[in-house]
């Protein structure tokens, strides 16, 4: 170890020993010591999670009895709300609240830099939070652990050892005399606003959600840095603004506004064009080909009669969402022959993003065009409820008799019965196999056997067997024409409400990437 480390660690060990020895003498302090050193042997001994969690409950009785209570809130308009009765279940609630959080952003981040990065922002708020108060006991124990924290990262201690701990020990200098609502704001609210679980069980799914930002290089780490200093930055002016003049207010409230809109700036500054060619583009990691009603039928058509089977995909603006997080989905669009835009959605967003998006092609428009061109072909239907296939197969002979509809199957299977239906398929000798299965199971299943299934094309069509087979009416082609087609299936099927809800999630991130394309040019 080189002179110059040695003497890095001892200002290091410096930092994080003198803020304690200046207030040994309270008792308090023995009790934040005795809980954090319970949480963190409990993490150094062992990686069952609900030993975790009783150590950190034990913790949390022990800061309870040791003074660090939780036994009113300040009623704005004077006076104080008295939490007696509940005193011990809110603080333990606080801590665990802080602490669990504090340990999720360690999971993002095994390296430690965010962790850093997030406790000096908010640390550093209520550190100026504590000073405003004259709160002496809250500075120092929030300077131990800066120091602690720094001694931790320089001697390499993944922070999966050590966060649980130091969140233990931030809530607890919030409860010393700090604000819990501005400490709240600070610590727990960008977690919140992200919709992260307070439950380390669940850090995992929150990862993937940030996956979008990704596609415009916005790292996890950069986006949640950036949201905890607009939060903390906003729970000091909102403290400060308990205290100050109307007039005052006002211009905490406008300098508050005027920051937070140039970090918005600034980091949308960052952002480079989104991935558009000619024919294809990338639309939040989902690949979606640039083609016309008609040209789409052509590529279909180019693929009967060709070795091994072309995978053609519709996707609509939900399965583009469930894409962002469904690996295994995007992996199928990535890898598919043909991904054509079946949503308003996503011709609107391609426009806005300047990808040369001409007109919706849903699944059932692509084939009722590719029927009406009088080609001869043998078709298999797999999917939808039982019945439903056949029906499908007697409508589509009707009216275009030269099809040859050489076998259905329904889509309620087991996977044991999985070869049986291959076996199905490949005695048909079928050119094109139509698969009715719903996202995402259609794709994967497509994917999973695509090199089983001796035909020339496989498509994922969702819905339109009951289409053909009556179950189902397409909306009128007004509707079509204005893009509310969407609305039209939601009033004949109110369960899909739940799968529609999720476009303005859609919208805004598509506006989102469209101001960060303006403000770059």
């Amino acid at each position: 170890m080189t002179l110059q480390r040695v003497r890095q660690r001892g200002v290091l060990h410096l930092i994080a020993v003198i803020p304690l020895s200046l207030f040994l003498f309270d008792l308090k302090l023995w009790g934040a010591l005795a809980g954090v050193l319970l949480i963190t042997g409990t993490a150094a001994l062992t990686r069952r999670w609900w030993l975790h969690v009783a150590s950190l409950l034990t913790a949390g009785l022990i800061a309870y009895s040791a003074g660090y209570r939780i036994e009113f809130l300040t009623n704005p308009e004077g006076g104080f709300f008295y939490l007696t009765p509940w005193s011990w279940l809110i603080t333990l609630g606080w801590i665990g609240a802080v602490s669990q959080g504090v340990w999720v952003l360690g999971q993002l981040d095994p390296s430690g830099r965010l962790l850093t990065k997030v406790l000096g922002i908010s640390g550093g708020a209520l550190v100026l939070i504590a000073l405003l108060q004259g709160q002496l006991l809250g500075v120092l124990l929030l300077g131990a652990l800066l120091g602690l924290v720094l001694e931790l990262r320089a001697h390499a201690v993944p922070p999966e050892r050590w966060s649980r701990a130091v969140g233990y020990g931030l809530a607890l200098a919030a409860i010393v005399g700090l604000v819990k609502a501005t400490a709240s704001v600070a610590l727990l609210a960008p977690l919140i606003a992200l919709g992260l679980p307070l439950t380390g069980t669940l850090s995992i799914v929150y990862s993937q959600r940030l996956t979008w930002l990704e596609e415009f290089t916005i790292g996890r780490v950069p986006a949640l840095v950036l949201l905890y200093l607009v939060s903390a930055y906003v729970s000091v002016v909102a403290f400060l603004a308990t205290r100050l003049e109307p007039g005052v207010l006002a211009w905490a409230g406008g300098a508050t506004a005027v920051v937070g809109a140039g970090l918005l700036v600034w980091t949308l500054m960052r952002l480079p064009q989104t991935a558009v060619n000619a024919k294809r583009f990338t639309l939040f990691g989902t690949p979606i080909d640039c083609v016309t009603l008609d040209a789409a039928v052509q590529r279909v058509e180019s693929f009967l009669g060709v070795r091994p089977a072309a995978l053609v995909c519709t996707p609509d603006t939900t399965a583009i969402l469930r894409a962002q997080h469904d690996q295994r989905l995007r992996a199928v669009y990535e890898r598919a022959d043909l991904v054509t835009p079946d949503g308003t959605g996503i011709v609107w967003a391609g426009r806005l993003l300047g990808a040369p998006v001409r007109e919706r092609v849903s699944g059932i428009d692509l084939l009722e065009e590719l029927f009406s061109r009088g080609r001869t072909f043998k078709i298999f239907l797999v999917g939808a409820r039982p019945g439903v296939a056949e029906g499908a197969a007697q409508k589509l002979r009707e009216r275009y008799p030269h099809l040859q509809i050489v076998g259905t199957h329904h889509g309620y299977f087991r996977p044991d019965e999985n070869e049986r239906i291959l076996r199905l398929i490949n005695q048909a000798q079928p050119d094109m196999v139509l698969v009715g299965l719903g996202v995402p199971r259609q794709e994967l299943w497509m994917l999973q056997n695509r090199a089983r299934i001796n035909a020339s094309v496989l498509m994922g069509v969702g819905g339109c067997f009951d289409v053909w087979a009556g179950r189902l009416a397409r909306a009128p082609l007004r509707w079509q024409r204005l893009g509310l087609e969407w609305l039209y299936r939601v009033v004949q099927e109110p369960k899909r409400v739940i799968r529609v809800s999720a476009i303005p999630v859609f919208l805004g991130q598509v506006l989102f990437i469209k101001i960060a394309r303006l403000l770059a040019e």
